[in-house]
């Protein structure tokens, strides 16, 4: 059923429900997995160039930190993924990203904002799945791998 899956990946409670279901698939359909983290960097002020070089590395890292949680994961279960780091606003990146993979599902996690913050700004999640020309999961928290149930 799926031969191209793309998830997004930032290791908050709801991407790593998200990497957990496309571990799942993955290992049902033998398909291709992709793990993408965005670094959104949006400064607040008028910094000087060294402070954003900063706030990039600051932000490279954690991606990479995060990107190799989930390998991690992948790996113990046997499962090969490919990794990737991409610079902007999450919700458009991740659409883009499984455009750019021609992926058949996109993988995201709920986040944990506020309903007031939800219903104001949308979520991530919710803004990706209106742009993605994939079909588009949504993962919740608490949800265990399968071999687990």
């Amino acid at each position: 059923m799926f031969q191209r899956i793309v998830v997004g990946y930032d290791d908050s409670p709801g991407a790593r429900a998200a990497l957990t279901m496309a571990l799942d698939l993955a290992a049902v359909h033998r398909c291709a997995l992709t793990v993408v983290a965005v670094e959104e960097f949006l400064p607040h002020y008028g910094p000087v160039v060294g402070e954003i070089e900063d706030e990039r590395s600051i932000g490279e890292q954690t991606c990479r930190r995060w990107l190799n949680t989930a390998a991690t994961a992948a790996e113990q279960r046997g499962i090969p993924v490919q990794a990737e780091i991409r610079a902007g606003q999450a919700a458009r990146e991740l659409a883009t990203a499984a455009e750019d993979h021609d992926a058949d599902l996109l993988i995201l996690g709920r986040s944990g904002h506020s309903g007031i913050w939800g219903r104001f700004m949308g979520s991530t999640a919710e803004k990706a799945a209106r742009h993605a020309g994939c079909s588009v999961l949504v993962a919740h928290e608490g949800v265990r791998p399968a071999e687990q149930r």
